[in-house]
């Protein structure tokens, strides 16, 4: 507060000293400090904490850059304390010349067994190794007094990390119990500059070699601010990406069921969602409707068995759309709906995608069913800005444009197998999922497409899934509003025979990144989602490559090996203990994987805090936080939900272009 008036009243801030500043702050001080403290021999009580402070009285002669790694990535509560202090090389030169020549003399003596004259023989070339970087450089000179504090919970818990931390550090280093020192010892790791206990730690170190004690390797995901991942389980800190300082938003997502996939994908939704991200998700599964109901979002349920539609006759987008460069992409909007609607119907009638004959017939058949269409006439030169969703063909339209195109013209015979195919989407058992007006209302910022009640209709199941995402790229390149669509099951998208829908995919991967918006693909079979190849060109490849952030969850040792010989992505044998899944741990390693965001990998473990574990899975969160279950300032209550529902309503008044579809 000092510091904010003083700048209102133009003065300039003294410079405080630190006995000025704890007697200025004594009562956020107070606040601070634990209750009590209690001194043993061996370890310090700090109120409801335990610490005990090592030092290290010893380092080997052979450290090397990361040595300390393990130590710096243990998981439990440890710090690393350094006292680094400049020294004169001059009177390190003076004492190596004095011990080279001492060294030297001992080698004359007969008696010295071989293993002696190895140890002697080693001293020296160290001791001339360090001369050498002290006299023909301008190498300074450094005494390193390092510390190790430890912090637990228990007393029994302090032992153990003290143990797992000498057992990591036994071949480079002694790490030693300053007993009837540890108030010292523990004031040496706060910092105000004080070392009590010189005297118990010291080591000459060159510029190079101290260097070796501090870790470079970027073992962190921690940005400022932006979307958590989950808990990095090597240093148990947070993983946290901000998207909007990636190359792009794109995510890949890899593990087979019961790995953790859906988990992640829910937190990640409801987290970008709460940032302001519009999602929409392609939900085979059926797994998140209920969930995004009960906080005011919109479950639309595509099935043979209701009326909610998406009209893969409609344009949703009214501008052309421009790459990077700014160029259109197609010359027209209807031009590029018909490319989406011909490869459409190679996924509805796979002899389709090789008939180039058949292909042209049936663009000549759309385009005049474009043409004819009862409300409005659209050609290339329409105006799409000007219409609503009833003014566009439906595939009824099509349906009979085809009939008729074949009675009265023999060359439109090498579309009547496409036409037989057509009547369960027209006026069969798939006519209520794709034959109609769009009824669905994308005005909500959290949107799932439930494709749960076609998983035993392959052909249609794979039909919907692309003419969703055609539907939602539109809605995507609509604004500049940030949209993330994410395809759980995207190999459901994949077909060596015909790989025009990956294709799509992977293109969609390149158009979204000029909106600023991102698609996240799923998958739980690895092998299919790289089946889809054209010539060399790999179309779940290139999805992979194109996500600057990919989640790699346990496989099997086949899949993994899969994904290391079809694409870029290589593992180091860490790693792979992660990613190999094994029957007897499925569960213990359920959420466990490999986090990559460009060239930076971390070990991860999904979590979901305890409001979202509430949602996802009641049972689990009823085990994991009984302690909190009645504290309504944490967890989602009634109260909460009617709010949400409350203000959906609110916002859906008035609007009557759309059925909702709950």
């Amino acid at each position: 507060m000092r510091k904010l008036l003083s700048k209102f009243m133009g003065k300039k801030e003294e410079a405080v000293s630190l006995e000025q500043f704890v007697d200025d702050q004594s009562n956020l001080l107070d606040i601070l400090s634990p209750d009590s403290i209690e001194e043993h021999d061996t370890y310090i009580r700090l109120g409801s904490n335990y610490v005990r402070t090592l030092v290290v009285a010893h380092f080997s002669n052979n450290v090397t850059a990361g040595f300390l790694d393990k130590l710096h990535s243990i998981g439990s509560n440890v710090s690393i304390i350094h006292h680094i202090e400049p020294t004169s090389a001059e009177t390190m030169i003076r004492s190596l010349d004095k011990a080279i020549i001492e060294y030297k003399s001992q080698l004359h003596d007969v008696k010295l067994k071989e293993s002696e004259r190895q140890t002697i023989n080693n001293n020296i070339k160290d001791a001339t190794v360090l001369l050498d970087n002290l006299t023909s450089s301008n190498s300074e000179l450094f005494n390193e007094h390092m510390l190790i504090h430890i912090q637990a919970a228990s007393l029994e818990e302090l032992n153990r990390i003290t143990h797992t931390v000498k057992t990591l550090t036994n071949r480079h280093l002694k790490a030693i119990t300053p007993t009837n020192r540890m108030f010292d010892a523990f004031e040496s790791v706060l910092p105000i500059n004080q070392n009590k206990v010189k005297e118990l730690t010291y080591r000459n170190f060159d510029a190079e070699a101290l260097s070796s004690l501090f870790p470079f390797d970027e073992s962190e995901v921690i940005a400022e601010k932006g979307v958590i991942k989950g808990r990095n389980l090597k240093t148990n800190s947070i993983v946290m990406v901000n998207h909007d300082e990636l190359l792009n938003r794109h995510e890949y997502v890899c593990g087979p069921s019961g790995s953790g996939k859906s988990t992640y994908l829910f937190g990640d939704m409801l987290r970008r969602w709460i940032q302001g991200v519009r999602i929409r998700v392609i939900d085979p599964k059926g797994e998140f409707g209920s969930k995004f109901v009960s906080i005011g979002g919109e479950w639309v349920k595509i099935s043979p068995m209701n009326d909610v539609v998406i009209n893969p006759f409609e344009i949703m987008n009214t501008k052309l759309i421009r790459n990077e460069e700014g160029n259109a992409i197609d010359s027209s909007l209807l031009h590029r709906k018909i490319s989406n609607l011909k490869t459409m119907f190679t996924l509805m009638y796979s002899e389709l995608k090789d008939d180039p004959v058949a292909k042209a017939l049936l663009e000549k058949a759309l385009v005049q069913t474009y043409k004819e269409n009862q409300s409005v006439s659209i050609t290339w030169e329409t105006d799409f800005s000007q219409l609503k969703s009833t003014d566009y063909p439906t595939m009824g339209d099509l349906y009979k444009v085809i009939r008729n195109l074949i009675d009265e013209k023999e060359e439109f015979k090498p579309l009547s197998n496409l036409y037989q195919v057509l009547y369960q989407y027209v006026e069969g058992s798939y006519s209520k999922a794709m034959n109609g007006h769009t009824n669905v209302d994308l005005s909500n910022d959290l949107i799932t497409f439930d494709l749960f009640d076609l998983k035993g209709e392959e052909d249609l199941q794979k039909v919907a899934m692309y003419n969703i995402l055609t539907f939602l790229e539109e809605d995507a390149v609509k604004d500049k509003d940030i949209v993330q669509i994410y395809v759980d099951e995207a190999h459901i998208l994949a077909n060596p025979k015909n790989p025009l829908a990956m294709k799509f995919l992977a293109d969609m991967y390149k158009l979204l990144r000029s909106f600023n918006s991102g698609v996240t693909s799923a998958t739980q079979q690895v092998g299919d989602f790289l089946s889809a190849v054209e010539g060399t060109r790999n179309y779940g490849e290139a999805v992979i490559l194109n996500s600057v952030s990919k989640l790699y969850l346990p496989m099997s040792s086949e899949e993994l090996n899969t994904i290391m010989t079809k694409t870029s992505q290589n593992f180091s044998e860490e790693e792979q203990q992660i990613l190999i899944i094994k029957d007897a741990d499925r569960k213990k390693s359920a959420g466990k994987g490999v986090y990559i965001v460009g060239s930076t990998k971390v070990s991860l473990q999904v979590q979901l805090d305890p409001i979202e574990l509430q949602m996802w899975d009641k049972d689990r969160f009823d085990k994991e936080y009984q302690h909190i279950k009645n504290n309504k300032d944490i967890l989602l209550t009634e109260e909460d939900k009617e709010l949400f529902e409350t203000h959906i309503t609110q916002n859906k008044l008035g609007n009557t272009n759309y059925v909702l579809a709950n």
